[in-house]
Order: structure tokens, then sequence, then C-alpha cells
């Protein structure tokens, strides 16, 4: 292990994780990774098998680090348990490192987190606390009840973005809606009615969702151009190409590398880019080729209606082509019997037959005298239109009741094949689902949800026809088969069963090679990281863990509060690098991302992304930038920082002190 951080903060931090499973596990691994720290993990499973799982997992961390990492086997409510992990009782008011000790509370239970949390603050008002809550609109309320030092995340929420963004491009492996909070509250408190509407504002845009893709140049469609001409053209910021860093920053200088400014893209270039995930998916080579995207749309409507004319019962059918053979020989026959023009005798037949009447046109003339027999066939002829018109018409609307109540009943449970094209199916809709499908339908994207347990807000999206929902299993290959998996442009996998994923997205591949198509886009949730390394090992599958993606990010909060998630870019490839991703809110003193205690004079290298400013209604909007001239007090920025800089001696990284970030 390496040197404690100095400049005010303890030597050894100790960072008790409250949970025991996959989540907390690499949790403890992430945090161990970096020097300066003790870690404690707290929990006792009732489960003998899940008990014996996590004490072989922690055997392994034991071996690998040593004294630095304690497996505290007990009830993390008991009393005393959190004093036997190492929390000081304090005095509130003395005066304390509040860095010291820090809480990770992370287990699958919510009110449980919340339990712990709340006895750690009782023990010591000073204790950084991270809290695992499914809910961000709870999340932020108990974030604000605790006032200082504390953040709530929600892995759901912090995996969803990913998820979705895969979705619509799969080459984006990493994404966050930014601002974090902000956007995340809002779409949690407005799920029902929210969509999307993306403006451009000159550079300034209004988006929520933002991801990292790599592709060569060719296949984004800038090869020959410069840097800045790409960026403009893409409406994203090129943060690296083949490696290299075209806009650096130390601390507050502007570094850029003009070399490779003023060097135009090559095709096979591999380029970094970071933005809105709508701009990555409009940026796609099959996205370019869809110009006609609302045609489309207009197309497969025309489509399904003339699918459903067929689908027409019989009885109707036959109704309705009586009714026409009828309404047109009445027309002929009147037209001539009352001497009337093609118009009037419409007009007649269909007052008539609909038994309205107006009394304008009579059949009858001089009826109190005697009739010939001419004059009463006109009469029978009438009386014949008017049972005829009542009959059709009661036909009419007794079917189309039922056709009504019959169609409410199958949107409502899903028991109907979807007719779409350039569609996601989205198999589960629990806290992950449910955040994906809204990330989607914030991106106008179609949307097809296979859900065994609809929720009443997920019907009621489907009865208001802002989603297709289908109530079956998704590993059935009927439910599949219904969702047209052929015309669909991806499937995202993300039931809480990882086997089940696979089913799904198993049989909606064999669905399109049996009928000849492209090979679909698969977007699966794979919780057990060696599971999935199989699925990719054997069937080609890429797949994301919640714990995978969120893990880091939580590690990252245990210490500081505005990392936002750590990602490598070009990985596998000579370029690989692995990058710190911050969200920072600047105050009234407006400073760069500051020094390192341990190294006051050194200038932190970190790449620009975006900033997020809010205007005088309350309204935000994000812009790229590209130095730190371009940022304002009160602005949120977003910026990634290389953790290369700070590996000393092929070690681990050195810890960086971003709590004043």
């Amino acid at each position: 292990m390496g040197d404690g951080e100095g400049g005010g903060m303890a030597a050894v931090t100790l960072i008790i994780v409250v949970g025991g499973d996959y989540l907390a596990i690499e949790i403890c691994r992430e945090i161990l990774r970096t020097s300066g720290h003790r870690v404690v993990l707290l929990w006792d499973h009732e489960d003998d098998a899940l008990s014996r799982k996590v004490e072989r997992e922690a055997k392994k961390l034991t071996i690998e680090y040593g004294a630095f990492f304690t497996l505290l086997a007990e009830d993390p409510t008991e009393p005393g348990a959190l004093e036997r992990a190492g929390l000081v009782a304090r005095i509130a008011g003395d005066a304390v490192d509040s860095s010291a000790t820090c809480l990770v509370a992370v287990a699958s239970d919510d009110r449980l987190n919340l339990r712990v949390a709340l006895a750690a603050r009782d023990l010591d008002d000073s204790v950084r606390i991270t809290l695992r809550q499914f809910n961000p609109i709870l999340g932020h309320k108990v974030q604000e009840g605790l006032q200082y030092n504390c953040t709530v995340v929600s892995p759901a929420a912090q995996a969803a973005a990913t998820y979705a963004a895969a979705a619509v491009d799969p080459d984006c492996k990493y994404a966050l809606p930014f601002p974090t909070l902000e956007t995340m509250v809002a779409r949690a408190a407005h799920r029902r009615d929210f969509i999307n509407t993306p403006h451009e504002f000159n550079e300034w845009t209004v988006s929520r969702l933002y991801g990292f893709s790599e592709r060569a140049a060719d296949d984004f469609g800038i090869a020959g151009m410069a840097i800045s001409e790409a960026e403009l053209r893409l409406k994203v910021r090129i943060v690296s190409v083949n490696g290299r860093i075209p806009y650096l920053c130390h601390a507050g200088e502007a570094h850029f590398d003009e070399e490779l400014l003023e060097k135009p893209l090559e095709p096979h270039d591999r380029v970094a880019v970071f933005g809105p995930v709508r701009h990555l998916r409009d940026s796609r080579p099959e996205a370019l080729e869809l110009a006609g995207k609302y045609l489309s749309r207009f197309t497969n409507t025309w489509s399904d209606m003339g699918r459903s004319l067929r689908r027409i019962d019989p009885l109707i059918r036959n109704v309705l082509v009586a009714s026409i053979v009828l309404y047109t020989g009445f027309v002929v026959y009147f037209s001539r019997a009352l001497h009337l023009s093609f118009p009037a005798a419409m007009y007649f037949v269909t007052t008539t037959m609909t038994t309205v009447g107006y009394g304008d046109i009579s059949p009858c003339h001089n009826c109190t005298a005697q009739q010939t027999f001419g004059d009463s066939g006109v009469l029978f002829g009438a009386m014949l239109a008017m049972v005829a018109g009542l009959t059709i018409f009661a036909v009419f609307t007794a079917t189309i009741t039922s056709l009504l109540n019959s169609a409410q009943s199958r949107l409502l449970r899903g028991l109907r094949r979807i007719y779409r094209s350039g569609h996601i199916i989205v198999c589960g809709a629990g806290n992950v689902g449910s955040l994906v499908i809204d990330y989607l339908r914030e991106m106008g994207e179609q949307v097809v949800v296979i859900e065994r347990n609809p929720d009443a807000l997920l019907i009621e999206l489907a009865r208001d026809r802002k989603i297709d929902l289908i109530t079956a299993d998704a590993a059935s290959d009927e439910a599949i088969g219904y969702c047209a998996p052929e015309q669909a442009r991806s499937l995202v996998g993300v039931t809480n069963s990882d086997t089940v994923n696979l089913e799904a997205a198993l049989g909606a591949r064999s669905r399109n090679r049996a009928k000849g198509r492209e090979e679909l886009n698969v977007v699966l949730r794979i919780d057990e990281l060696a599971f999935g390394s199989s699925i990719e090992r054997h069937f080609g599958i890429n797949s994301f863990s919640t714990t995978e993606l969120t893990a880091p990010t939580i590690a990252g909060l245990a210490r500081f509060e505005s990392t936002r998630g750590r990602l490598d870019l070009f990985p596998g490839t000579e370029h690989t690098r692995r990058f710190q991703l911050v969200e920072r809110p600047q105050d009234e003193r407006n400073l760069p991302p500051p020094s390192p205690p341990e190294r006051p004079d050194y200038k932190v290298h970190w790449i620009p992304l975006f900033i997020w400013r809010e205007d005088a209604t309350g309204n935000g909007k994000t812009r790229r930038i590209h130095d730190f001239s371009e940022v304002a007090p009160g602005d949120r920025m977003l910026f990634m920082v290389p953790l290369d800089q700070f590996i000393r001696n092929s070690e681990a990284p050195i810890p960086w002190n971003a709590a004043n970030i």
C-alpha cells in the first residue's frame, strides 16, 4: 500500500462499507485500489450459502490487501456494531477531521441503509455518508435532511443511463445524466407526462443524457475534417484521437495539441467523443441513412391500418359490403323514382337510412289519395331503406363497441402483435427498466415493453399510446415474437434475472437469423460478472453489470461528493487510459481544479467537457467548453481527470484530494 494523503487529511482513512452483495464487495475492491484507505465490510448474512460467498470474496481481499481490509460479520443495526467497526463517538462541536471516517451503506434494503446512516450520525456528526436508495426522489429528500457531507445514490438510475445510451448507440460504453441530481429528481417526479424535446440555442443545448462513444472517424462521418469542424458537425466534444488529447488544461492554463488540432482526421483514426446521446445516435451511419424518419413512421401507420382492415371480423365485412350495395341501389332507384339528381338522391337515402328524416324530400305525394303502383313502390322502397338502415347501424354499433372493448383489453393486457419498425424492445420494467424507458422516450424513440406485472403508471402510458406494452414473460419466445424483433433496432434486457435477460436476447437473435435479418443490437443487464464474461465469450453479446457501472462511482463518492464515474478509453489497445469523471459546481471564487495536498505546486491535468448554466427563469442549458476561461461562477462544470498522472512507480493511483472539487 502507498502513502497517506497528508495535507490535513488522516494518514489512513477508515471507510465502513455496509452490505453483503457483489456491489459491496466491488466497492471495497475499488476503494482499496487507492492507497491511504482502510476498509471494514460490515455485514452478517442469515443465509449460510450467501455468508460463505461473502467470506470467500472477503478472503481474496484480505490476501491482496492484508490489514487494510477487515470483514466484520455482525448485523449493522445491532447496538455497538458501528463502534466495533471503528466509528468513534464524538461530542457535537468537537474539532475533528471530517475525512477521517466514512460510511458507505449499500445494502439492498433502503430502510436498513437509512437506519445505519442515522445511527452513524448519532455517533459522529462529522462522518461522511454515502447512501444507496432506489428511489431518487426519496434519496434527494434524505440528502437534504442530513444537510451536509452526505451523498445519496441510486444504482438503478446510474446504470439505466448506460443501458439506454447503448440501445441507441452500440459504441457507447458509459453514460450519465447531466447535471446529475437535478435531472434524476425531475425525471422521477414527472415520469407520467415528460418527454424531452431537444432544442438548440446557438451553442447551448437542452439535453439530459450524455455519453462517451468510440469509433473510427469514418464511422462518425468526420474523416477529412479538422477537430473543431468535426465538433461543430457532431455537436459533441472530441476528447481523444488515437490516445492523444486535443484540449487539455493544466489547472487554469490551456495546453492544446496544436498539431493534432490542425491535422485532418484520417478515416481509420480512433476517435472518442462525449456529448448528448441523441447526437451520438444521429451520427451513426445507419441513422444518416434514415433521413426520412417521420415519413417512415407515417408509412408504418398506414400499414397498421391496412393490416387492421384485413383482420376485420367476417360478419362486419359482410355487413359492410351489403350496406354499400344497398346504399348504391337505393340512390339509383330514388334518383329515378323521385326524379332527383344524384347528390339529392344520396342526401335523401342517407337521411332515410339513418332515420334522421328532415322531411324536405318526401316519397309520399298526396298520401291521402289512392296510390298508384309506382307511388306505392316508392313508399315500400323508403320503408325498406329505413329498416335496412336500422339493421345495419345496429350491427355496426354493437360490433364497434365490442371491438373497442376488446382492443382496450388487448392494449392494457398486451395480448396482441406489435407492428413497428425501428423500435427498441425493453424487457423488464422494474427499477432499472422504468428509467431506461423514460430515457428512450425522452429521445423520441418508439418503445415496446415486455413486463409480466406492469404497474399502474406503465399501463397508463400504454393507454395513452406513449409505449406499446406486452404483458408476458420476457423469456417466452412467443412474447418476443409479438414484438417484431426482426424490425427492431435494439433489445434491452433489464429484468432482475440474468438468465431471463439472456433467454430474451437469444430468442430475438434466433428469430432474426431465421428471417435473414441483420444481427440485432442487444444490451443486457448481467449482474454476475463471471456470467457476463462467459456470455461474451460464447455468444458474442456484450453485457453491462449494474455493479460494474456503479461500484467505481460509489467508491469515489465515499470520499468525494463530486465523483461521477470512472471509465477507460480505448480499452484493450495501446492507447488505453483511465479517467475520473467529475461534476463540480463553481462558487463565486470560480477556481480551477485544485492541486493534490501532497503536491501543492502541481497543476492538475484535466479535460473540459461541458458546463450547465441556469438562466433567470430557472431553466438550465449545457454548452461545450475547451478551456477554463469559458467557465463562470454558478456554472456546473463536467470534466475528466487522467488518473495516470497520479500513478507513482507503477503502483496503484495515488488518491487525489478532490474534496474541494
